[in-house]
């Protein structure tokens, strides 16, 4: 299946399995400088997610260009988390930066 091609309402295969992205931000979310210690993981994992799926998805564009777009993301797949796109921002971003790190297709072995 061509990467391009997504099927509406399924993550797309970026070759990162899910639960690596998540054990990845369960072990750091609290040491981030946004994270507030009245939430929980739970809240925060929809964000790193999105952020991630969007920078595998689409290596090329700026963040700053898509963010319009991301924040809509949000407010349809945030599920039970307790965040605002205020707060959301962030780990969003956070989750986008790191994609590359994580991105097992640009292990380039450093």
């Amino acid at each position: 299946m061509s990467p391009d091609y997504q099927i509406p309402g399924r993550v797309p295969e970026d070759s990162t399995p899910r639960e690596a992205i998540s054990d990845y931000w369960r072990d750091r979310y609290s040491a981030e400088p946004y994270y507030d210690a009245s939430l929980l993981f739970d809240d925060y994992e929809p964000a790193y997610r999105i952020g991630h799926t969007a920078r595998a998805q689409d290596m090329i564009r700026a963040y700053e260009e898509i963010e319009g777009e991301l924040e809509s993301q949000w407010a349809k797949e945030r599920g039970k988390s307790r965040l605002e796109w205020d707060q959301a921002r962030s780990a969003v971003r956070r989750g986008w930066e790191e994609a590359v790190n994580l991105d097992p297709r640009r292990n380039s072995g450093g």
